[in-house]
């Protein structure tokens, strides 16, 4: 059914399909990313945050589902604009620590997220194994980038912002690195799951696949 699509299809319908993602956004993504950052605010307001069982002062949330549609949909540069709201969002709650620590985690996320898609998009195009292998791929970079980093930065900033002890913070960081890959897992597979059942004419070119 994407046929069409991916090999020129319907003139009117190619004209709302973005071939790739792109540094500077055209207008019809600016547009895209404003909702999406929009729903992330208000999720971000919304009381469903769920404590973490090992470590209840982290919680999880939903917030990072639109950050990565918009970086799947538009690439990367519209997940950094998305998680940059949600960061503003946060910060004017009164939390600019957190807010780093959220922007951070976001945009570790779903830049790799995003750049991954589009690199395979050759693959993705293909359908079958080769789609769901680029997935992967794509799901797994995302999340090791965020642990990465996020290990990195909690091992920094909470000694600089907060004053915890090294030793504390060492023993803290594979709960921190547990955390951040489920919440990663949250994020990137609603997102793409979503994206995936859009109508062919609302999604990427480059994400479309013969079938």
């Amino acid at each position: 059914m994407y046929t069409r699509a991916l090999m020129g299809g319907d003139p009117a319908k190619r004209s709302v399909v973005q071939d790739s993602p792109r540094v500077i956004l055209t207008t019809r993504q600016l547009a895209g990313t404003a909702v999406l950052s929009a729903i992330a605010a208000v999720l971000e307001f919304l009381p469903i945050d769920l404590p973490f069982p090992f470590f209840p002062r982290l919680t999880l949330d939903p917030v990072g589902i639109p950050i990565a549609i918009a970086a799947i949909l538009y690439g990367p540069s519209a997940g950094l604009v998305a998680a940059g709201v949600a960061g503003i969002v946060i910060t004017a709650r009164g939390n600019p620590i957190g807010a780093s620590f959220k922007f951070t985690a976001e945009v570790a996320t779903v830049v790799p997220l995003g750049a991954a898609l589009y690199f395979s998009r050759k693959g993705l195009a293909k359908g079958g194994i080769a789609l769901w292998l680029a997935v992967f791929v794509s799901w797994a970079l995302a999340i090791a980038c965020r642990v990465a980093a996020m290990t990195g930065y909690n091992y920094y900033f909470l000694q600089f912002f907060y004053g915890i002890p090294e030793p504390v913070v060492m023993g803290l960081l594979p709960l921190i690195a547990a955390f951040n890959g489920i919440q990663g897992l949250i994020n990137v597979i609603p997102a793409y799951l979503v994206v995936d059942r859009l109508p062919p004419d609302l999604k990427p070119e480059w994400l479309t696949k013969p079938g």
